[in-house]
């Protein structure tokens, strides 16, 4: 009976590359797939280790680092404990310190 019905829902696996690279000059550029930036930042603030703050290491799109307290999250940036405002679309990796 399993033979008549049709093949509605058959599933297709797509192969991704989460991080995307372009050279201008010398200088290498990294970019991760925001997905992957957002599920890091998920996991900060899941982590048994939040409370009401977390030290992080952020690594921004041009390759800079800085170290920041970070206290909430809107839709679309980070918010540190010195009130700075941080685009979520400017982070190429976020980790805890």
């Amino acid at each position: 009976m399993d033979k008549d019905l049709p093949n509605i829902f058959k599933g297709t696996t797509f192969e991704s590359n989460n991080q995307n690279e372009s050279r201008l000059g010398e200088e290498k550029k990294i970019i991760n797939n925001s997905d992957d930036v957002n599920k890091q930042i998920k996991n900060i603030f899941s982590s048994s280790d939040y409370l009401y703050k977390a030290d992080v290491l952020i690594t921004l799109n041009d390759g800079s680092n800085m170290k920041k307290t970070i206290i909430g999250r809107s839709n679309s940036s980070l918010i540190t404990i010195d009130d700075e405002v941080i685009n979520v679309k400017d982070i190429s990796r976020i980790e805890l310190i």
